[in-house]
């Protein structure tokens, strides 16, 4: 009985996990191509709205489209946004799918934004 209960619980694991490494690998293969120019038109209007929503910025300037350097993330394209927060500099990352924003956080060592260019909105 316990042997049969064994190999119960380990069809389970097996068939589940399959499921999910599946699903993990469809949606990698997925292309996700770089935004053309109307599509960065809609971002960069996006992130100047959330970037003028914050409280403390000022001075925001945005970088060009560039890879998901920390691979953080499902998305493959990010912009980075740096503004003045008193006497320091804040830069934010915004993870693009399409001409959408579908997240944004504080900047990390790994999303190399220090590294890109940027110019005002």
């Amino acid at each position: 009985m316990v042997a049969v209960r064994w190999l119960q619980v380990l069809l389970a694991a097996v068939l589940l996990g399959g499921c999910t490494f599946f699903f993990d690998v469809q949606d990698s293969v997925q292309s996700d191509p770089e935004p053309d120019s109307r599509q960065q038109r809609i971002i960069f209007e996006r992130i100047q709205q959330i970037t003028q929503s914050m409280k403390d910025i000022t001075r925001s300037e945005v970088s060009n489209i560039g890879p998901n350097e920390a691979q953080s993330g499902p998305e493959k394209w990010t912009v980075c946004s740096r503004g003045s927060s008193g006497s320091e500099l804040r830069y934010f990352t915004f993870f693009l799918k399409g001409e959408t924003v579908a997240n944004w956080r504080p900047a990390v060592i790994n999303d190399k934004c220090e590294a890109r260019r940027f110019s005002p909105f």
